[in-house]
């Protein structure tokens, strides 16, 4: 699974968002309403009907205890029409309840994958920031993330065994013209 995390990162880091979203790194876009997360999940999703899955934005998982989950990407197998990838993005202002947001998002990504009962291989907990802004608590989120956690509903889940965790941050720049530019990535991988 490494091998998808390395592909994600180098196509990430090639000229996959000039081709297909310019306008994240060109022209800009205002922060308003939801729009950098409707770019953004549609970034994912388009990555993933690059590396030939399924993906289908808002991908609902499995009923189980707990509220109703859907990732913001869900990347299908083609074949055997399981989710592999689980995505969810998100705006991090670098606060406690921003801190706080990260850490549900964590929690029901470990959720859905549960949910699938085995099937997910990676997580992706994606978010952006405009400007610099302080980091989230990584620690915590690699110890939940490999711990387990209590969902919404008080019921204690575990990833699966094979589910590896993707963090990815995408750091954009407000211009003097008002709009949002993404001018930096990274990435942490977890297993």
């Amino acid at each position: 699974m490494s091998n998808l995390i390395q592909k994600i990162q180098n196509k990430l880091d090639s000229d996959f968002i000039e081709n297909a979203f310019p306008v994240l790194l060109h022209h800009g876009v205002k922060d308003e309403h939801v729009y950098v997360h409707s770019i953004g999940c549609s970034l994912w999703n388009t990555l993933g009907h690059e590396f030939d899955y399924m993906a289908v934005v808002e991908g609902p998982a499995p009923s189980a205890a707990g509220n109703d989950i859907r990732s913001d990407s869900v990347w299908f197998d083609k074949k055997t029409v399981t989710p592999k990838v689980l995505i969810e993005y998100e705006r991090f202002d670098g606060t406690y309840k921003g801190k706080r947001k990260l850490l549900e998002k964590l929690i029901n990504l470990i959720d859905a994958a549960a949910r699938w009962q085995s099937s997910t291989e990676l997580l992706v907990l994606s978010f952006w920031s405009q400007d610099l802004v302080s980091l989230p608590d990584f620690n915590e989120l690699e110890q939940v993330f490999q711990n387990g956690a209590l969902n919404n509903k008080g019921a204690f889940i575990q990833v699966p065994n094979n589910c590896q965790l993707l963090i990815n941050r995408m750091m954009f720049i407000k211009g003097s013209d008002g709009l949002l530019r993404l001018k930096n990535m990274t990435y942490r991988c977890i297993k």
